[in-house]
């Protein structure tokens, strides 16, 4: 009885999507030897980012706790809040002498933005809020796209799988191949790159100046790709 040769082969795919939304970490940290004063100061930028935050949420129809379909911000949350002190210490780590202690606070927020042509607007408006700065911002897809691709994701990663094999099996002479075990081994975003424009990859975003005011310049975003893969072997 002849051995069955068996082919073992990767199955790709991957789809690239439109972004649909932004996701900023917002942080809000300040550094001083008034404990009292630095917290404070926090405090009150955190309550004008929470009452910005609010304002684009909300909706003007008659439930206002239900966020607008249009509303600029779709979530927002407070995901970090953080408080250290320390005595500041030579470059061989030794307190320094007559050192004052050092106090730290800072709070995190995350950010999802919809509306992408409000989105500079509204990173000029956190940009003047004091000791608030966008420490990060990543392009994403909702969770309904990514739950509607996966049958399409699964399904031509095996047919390439399929293809593959078959293209062995020609090579090798062989008549027919069938699937014997199939097991999926990645599945989820990778980079899309689809915007390249040198130091702009970093945050995909570029400057113009404020038509109102030309001392004035304002962000102006460019979505990337985001693209989902999946991977098996078979």
């Amino acid at each position: 009885m002849t051995t069955p040769t068996t082919i073992a082969v990767n199955g790709i795919a991957i789809i690239p999507f439109k972004a649909e939304r932004a996701l900023l970490d917002v942080q809000i940290n300040s550094t001083g030897f008034s404990r009292s004063f630095v917290s404070q100061e926090v405090q009150l930028s955190c309550q004008r980012l929470e009452d910005l935050l609010r304002k684009l949420s909300s909706t003007q129809t008659e439930s206002p706790n239900t966020v607008a379909e249009t509303a600029i911000v779709a979530h927002w949350s407070m995901t970090d809040i953080k408080t250290t002190s320390h005595l500041p210490t030579d470059e061989y780590g030794t307190t320094l002498k007559n050192a004052q202690r050092v106090y730290s606070t800072s709070i995190s927020f995350n950010i999802h933005i919809r509306d992408f042509t409000k989105l500079g607007t509204f990173s000029s408006q956190i940009s003047i809020l004091p000791y608030t700065s966008i420490h990060n911002l990543k392009w994403a897809i909702t969770n309904t796209t990514k739950k509607a691709s996966e049958k399409t994701l699964r399904a031509a990663a095996t047919k390439d799988a399929l293809e593959r094999a078959k293209d062995y099996a020609k090579a090798l002479g062989l008549s027919a191949v069938w699937p014997v075990e199939v097991r999926e081994v990645q599945w989820g975003k990778c980079d899309g790159g689809a915007v390249k424009k040198g130091q702009e990859r970093t945050m995909g975003m570029r400057t113009l100046v404020a038509d109102l005011d030309p001392g004035v310049r304002d962000l102006v975003f460019e979505p990337e790709e985001v693209v989902l893969s999946m991977r098996l072997e078979a």
